[in-house]
Protein backbone atom coordinates (compact mmCIF):
# COMPACT_ATOMS: atom_id res chain seq x y z
CA UNK A 1 0.00 0.00 0.00
CA UNK A 2 1.36 3.43 -0.46
CA UNK A 3 0.53 6.23 1.28
CA UNK A 4 1.12 10.12 -0.39
CA UNK A 5 2.28 12.35 2.12
CA UNK A 6 1.37 16.01 2.04
CA UNK A 7 3.94 18.97 1.19
CA UNK A 8 6.67 19.26 3.88
CA UNK A 9 5.76 16.18 6.15
CA UNK A 10 9.41 14.76 6.26
CA UNK A 11 10.53 18.53 7.60
CA UNK A 12 7.69 18.45 10.85
CA UNK A 13 8.62 15.01 11.71
CA UNK A 14 12.37 15.39 12.50
CA UNK A 15 11.72 18.38 14.49
CA UNK A 16 11.47 17.96 18.05
CA UNK A 17 8.15 18.13 19.82
CA UNK A 18 7.35 21.53 21.75
CA UNK A 19 4.90 21.99 24.57
CA UNK A 20 2.82 24.81 24.23
CA UNK A 21 2.48 27.55 27.38
CA UNK A 22 -0.93 25.32 28.01
CA UNK A 23 0.80 21.66 28.00
CA UNK A 24 3.20 23.31 30.27
CA UNK A 25 0.88 24.21 32.60
CA UNK A 26 -1.20 21.18 32.36
CA UNK A 27 0.95 18.59 32.58
CA UNK A 28 1.94 19.67 36.11
CA UNK A 29 -1.32 20.45 37.06
CA UNK A 30 -1.83 17.03 36.17
CA UNK A 31 0.67 15.02 38.21
CA UNK A 32 -0.12 17.14 41.52
CA UNK A 33 -3.68 16.27 40.77
CA UNK A 34 -2.37 12.70 40.48
CA UNK A 35 -0.23 12.63 44.05
CA UNK A 36 -3.10 14.24 46.37
CA UNK A 37 -5.62 12.06 45.22
CA UNK A 38 -2.47 9.17 45.84
CA UNK A 39 -2.27 10.36 49.25
CA UNK A 40 -5.86 10.40 49.92
CA UNK A 41 -6.33 6.87 48.83
CA UNK A 42 -3.30 6.19 51.36
CA UNK A 43 -4.62 7.88 54.45
CA UNK A 44 -8.44 6.31 53.52
CA UNK A 45 -6.90 2.92 53.74
CA UNK A 46 -4.85 3.41 56.60
CA UNK A 47 -7.80 4.89 58.49
CA UNK A 48 -10.40 2.34 57.89
CA UNK A 49 -12.90 1.86 60.23
CA UNK A 50 -13.71 -0.82 63.13
CA UNK A 51 -11.77 -3.95 63.83
CA UNK A 52 -12.84 -6.35 66.28
CA UNK A 53 -10.16 -7.18 68.96
CA UNK A 54 -9.39 -6.36 72.26
CA UNK A 55 -13.03 -7.32 73.31
CA UNK A 56 -14.94 -5.42 70.45
CA UNK A 57 -17.05 -6.66 68.41
CA UNK A 58 -17.32 -5.35 64.80
CA UNK A 59 -19.67 -7.37 62.41
CA UNK A 60 -20.98 -6.29 59.12
CA UNK A 61 -24.54 -7.58 58.46
CA UNK A 62 -26.36 -7.75 55.18
CA UNK A 63 -30.46 -8.20 54.95
CA UNK A 64 -32.71 -8.14 52.39
CA UNK A 65 -33.51 -4.48 52.84
CA UNK A 66 -30.15 -3.47 53.35
CA UNK A 67 -27.18 -3.72 55.72
CA UNK A 68 -26.21 -2.47 58.83
CA UNK A 69 -22.72 -2.54 61.22
CA UNK A 70 -22.41 -4.05 64.65
CA UNK A 71 -20.39 -2.73 66.75
CA UNK A 72 -19.91 -3.28 70.61
CA UNK A 73 -17.77 -3.45 73.36
CA UNK A 74 -16.78 -4.84 77.00
CA UNK A 75 -19.79 -5.67 78.01
CA UNK A 76 -22.30 -5.09 75.51
CA UNK A 77 -20.14 -7.17 73.18
CA UNK A 78 -20.16 -10.05 75.28
CA UNK A 79 -23.68 -10.38 75.26
CA UNK A 80 -23.67 -9.83 71.86
CA UNK A 81 -21.62 -12.83 71.76
CA UNK A 82 -23.45 -14.90 73.93
CA UNK A 83 -26.68 -14.21 72.14
CA UNK A 84 -25.03 -16.97 69.05
CA UNK A 85 -27.26 -19.55 68.70
CA UNK A 86 -29.55 -18.62 71.95
CA UNK A 87 -33.31 -17.99 71.37
CA UNK A 88 -34.09 -14.71 70.22
CA UNK A 89 -30.49 -14.48 69.52
CA UNK A 90 -28.69 -14.02 65.98
CA UNK A 91 -28.90 -17.68 64.16
CA UNK A 92 -27.73 -19.05 60.57
CA UNK A 93 -24.90 -16.70 58.35
CA UNK A 94 -25.62 -13.79 60.72
CA UNK A 95 -24.73 -16.15 63.46
CA UNK A 96 -21.41 -17.32 61.78
CA UNK A 97 -20.19 -13.99 60.82
CA UNK A 98 -21.06 -12.60 64.49
CA UNK A 99 -18.94 -16.05 66.22
CA UNK A 100 -16.27 -15.45 63.65
CA UNK A 101 -15.79 -11.71 64.67
CA UNK A 102 -16.09 -12.66 68.68
CA UNK A 103 -13.39 -15.27 68.45
CA UNK A 104 -11.20 -12.41 67.01
CA UNK A 105 -12.06 -10.46 69.95
CA UNK A 106 -10.94 -12.94 72.35
CA UNK A 107 -14.53 -13.52 73.54
CA UNK A 108 -16.91 -16.63 74.56
CA UNK A 109 -19.80 -17.98 71.93
CA UNK A 110 -22.96 -19.11 73.19
CA UNK A 111 -24.72 -19.23 76.47
CA UNK A 112 -22.30 -22.88 76.85
CA UNK A 113 -19.12 -20.88 76.06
Amino acid sequence: MLMIMPPGHAATTGTPWRFSKREKWIVPAMAGLLAALAVAVGISLATSGHKSGNGCVDVAVAYSTGGSEIYRCGDAAKALCRSVGAPGGYTGDTARRVAVECRKAGLAIGKGS
